[in-house]
């Protein structure tokens, strides 16, 4: 692996769902502040300082995703090419769980980094991948990031998974298959599609739990195949969800001129709550077998 790396630190937008996951204790202690402090010792308005108390929640909830770093990376490739990835970690020492990011079909674009950030400040290592980078087949060089994610002391080697966009989602839900059948082992603990590219395969032994996320209105994969793959996989025993989303098309992460699909805000924000629920319920927390 050649490293051509550069450090950074990133904010994150306030709409992110990890404050959520921090405030229950912020909150006790402000309420108790409240009672201290505001009974006798301050001539202020309770609607006011409820108010003041209501964005030092909010300041202290985000600090922890301005330490959230990002690092751009060259991974060597078995053939000795190197693909490109960004690799975001959390403030701490860990170890976390890991989630490999694949992109649409024109490779890394801005969504798939900024997605991978957010998920980062929610404590997971995340790693953004170029899979048009690099030569040879696309399950050697996700394979590749892969093996590079389990050697980083931050990661918990038993927690990985993966989120794929469009085309990502396709490479993603192929190359579980893929790596079922070869050696080493990769087990990937959770998958998440969004907007599910032009092929879906059929349900396999090795699928983990899997979570698709899908507009009615997406011309690429039909949201009935969605359903159909998710209800035949249920039959067999396996866990399969979805959100099919009213209205939406393919692409709704993200602006992209009209050409792949069209934006849609709350669609994005939903489905990356549902993600994050996902992701902490089957890959944070779920038992190793």
């Amino acid at each position: 692996m050649s490293a051509n790396s550069q450090k950074r630190t990133f904010g994150q937008d306030s709409y992110s769902s990890e404050t959520s996951l921090r405030s229950p204790v912020i909150n006790v202690s402000l309420t108790a502040l409240d009672h201290f402090i505001w009974g006798d010792q301050l001539n202020i308005p309770r609607p006011i300082f409820h108010a003041l108390l209501g964005v030092g929640v909010f300041v202290l909830n985000a600090l922890p995703a301005f330490f959230v770093s990002a690092e751009f990376l060259e991974i060597e490739l078995p053939d000795g090419s190197d693909i490109d990835t960004y690799l975001y970690k959390p403030s701490g020492k860990g170890p976390y769980p890991a989630v490999i990011v694949l992109p649409v079909f024109s490779g890394m674009n801005d969504y798939s980094k900024e997605f991978s950030e957010e998920l980062s400040g929610a404590d997971y290592v995340t790693l953004t991948v170029n899979f048009r980078t690099g030569s040879g087949w696309a399950d050697a060089k996700i394979g590749a990031t892969y093996d590079y994610l389990q050697k980083l002391p931050e990661v918990d080697p038993e927690r990985i998974g993966i989120v794929g966009f469009s085309k990502g989602g396709e490479l993603g839900l192929n190359t579980i298959i893929d790596w079922g059948n070869g050696y080493p082992p990769r087990p990937v603990r959770a998958m998440i599609s969004y907007y599910l590219g032009s092929h879906l395969r059929f349900p396999h032994s090795d699928d983990p739990p899997i979570l698709f996320l899908h507009g009615d209105k997406d011309d690429r994969t039909q949201w009935q195949e969605i359903v159909a793959f998710c209800e035949e996989s249920r039959k067999e025993g396996r866990l399969c969800d979805y959100k099919i989303y009213k209205d939406t098309t393919h692409s709704f992460t993200h602006s992209s001129g009209g050409r792949h699909g069209v934006y849609d805000f709350h669609a994005e924000r939903d489905a990356y709550k549902r993600a994050v629920a996902f992701l902490n319920k089957y890959l944070r927390d779920a038992p190793i077998q």
